[in-house]
């Protein structure tokens, strides 16, 4: 085997087959990695340890995997946006990484991500601009916008991430990845540093649903309960009456009509709850950076998230929170009834943009387009639920137009089993990934 597979789950096929060793795999993703990363800029941080080379045994041996770098690794404390990290002798990694090393993958290096993790774009002044290898032109949402670009590249086979208010969720749609955005707390935040810490989830980027089941199943704290792929779920989904655009709306209705998908209203819940969402947000944002904030470090990236919180009356935030518990009942009442309940919903309501178009500063900067790459996105993490974002058909200028699948929580496995059904329907094998040498 002259060329690496360019899927995860196709890599493992190759190791069981014996065409390759995983230490053979491991080697020859090493000597990619540089490369890749030169082209697309999407590595904060080279760095690798003896304990991060992938295992020869395991579910995920020889896999090559790279990781935000709001993670703590091996004895390095994560740059989190704004350096390459820092040594520190004895840091043990998050949890989330020892258990992906546990089941054999390597740590390709840490990933280029927005300050803080605030940002829906990788805009940051720290790091080269993180290209889309789609579209040279086209936006990299955030802020896990090195973990889109990683995966998307060939550079690593998958990556975690983290979402706050969208943020594996948006540079999944621009860079036509599968982007899971887990029930808020299914998977442990141990060695993470937090943005807002009622609404973060562990997450992560893939090819395809099948490669990003691979990557869930070992950070699965009990073993998951029995899913039918044959199983065909309620669907419902919400088309938004206003700022929908017409290409994003015509990729949508065929695949509502596959499924027979029940349309639903949500106007009005969207707003309400992406209002407490913004309260959670930014209350929890400046209570995370007070000492900075009042201190006068933080940068232009951070300061529009963290000011308002600061100036906030600590009661609204009291309040979303007590009202959390039943909103989400509420919603699930209406929305997600069955057990196998799915709804969905558009992941951005226009076309990827150009990055131009959503970096502030830029001249061809319009707050709008910025403000559409999270409008659909922040309500799902007050709620805590999990969310899948999936590829599903192309623009005129051929950049993904994706969707977002909503389920009750801790129903992963679900969605995924739906994402593999529909991703085998089209005959999807994961972005169109440049060529690159081995």
């Amino acid at each position: 085997m002259t060329q690496l597979p360019a899927t995860l789950t196709g890599l493992q096929q190759a190791i069981g087959r014996g065409e390759l060793t995983a230490r053979q795999a491991w080697q020859m993703q090493l000597d990619r990695r540089d490369a890749v990363d030169a082209q697309w800029h999407c590595l904060s941080s080279h760095t690798l340890g003896p304990k991060a080379t992938a295992g020869e045994t395991g579910p995920l041996a020889g896999i090559g995997l790279a990781h935000k770098d709001n993670f703590d690794t091996w004895d390095r404390r994560p740059g989190c946006g704004v350096d390459s990290g820092s040594p520190q002798p004895g840091l043990a990694p998050a949890w989330a990484i020892e258990r992906l090393s546990r089941a054999g993958a390597g740590h390709l290096g840490a990933l280029v991500m927005a300050e803080y993790a605030c940002g829906a774009t990788s805009a940051n002044p720290n790091f080269a601009r993180c290209i889309n290898p789609l579209h040279p032109d086209a936006v990299v949402g955030g802020s896990s916008s090195g973990s889109a670009v990683a995966v998307a590249s060939g550079l690593a086979y998958g990556a975690l991430g983290t979402d706050t208010a969208g943020s594996v969720r948006i540079p999944a749609a621009t860079c036509g990845l599968v982007g899971l955005k887990t029930t808020h707390g299914l998977i442990p935040s141990t060695g993470l540093f937090p943005l807002a810490p009622s609404l973060d989830s562990i997450g992560m980027l893939a090819r395809t649903a099948s490669d990003a089941r691979q990557i869930l199943l070992p950070l699965l704290t009990h073993p998951p309960g029995p899913v039918s792929a044959a199983s065909k779920p309620r669907v419902r989904i919400w088309l938004p009456r206003e700022g929908l655009h017409s290409e994003v709306e015509a990729a949508l209705a065929p695949l509502a009509q596959s499924l027979q998908a029940q349309p639903v209203e949500l106007e009005r819940e969207h707003l309400y709850l992406s209002q407490l969402a913004d309260i959670v947000l930014h209350s929890e944002v400046a209570q995370q950076q007070r000492s900075a904030l009042l201190e006068d470090r933080l940068s232009a990236a951070v300061l529009p998230l963290a000011l308002p919180g600061l100036v906030m009356p600590p009661a609204w935030c009291e309040a979303a929170r007590t009202i959390r518990s039943a909103q989400l009942r509420r919603f699930c009442h209406h929305f997600l009834s069955e057990p196998d309940s799915v709804l969905m919903l558009p992941a951005l309501p226009k076309p990827v943009p150009d990055w131009q178009a959503v970096h502030v500063g830029q001249s061809g900067f319009a707050p709008r387009e910025l403000l559409a790459l999270h409008r659909f996105m922040g309500f799902i993490n007050y709620l805590g639920l999990p969310c899948l974002v999936l590829p599903i058909g192309r623009d005129s200028r051929g950049l993904p137009i994706s969707v977002q699948c909503v389920g009750r929580p801790f129903q992963e496995l679900g969605l995924l089993s739906l994402a593999e059904h529909l991703q085998n329907k089209r005959g999807d094998a994961g972005p169109g990934l440049p060529a690159t040498e081995n």
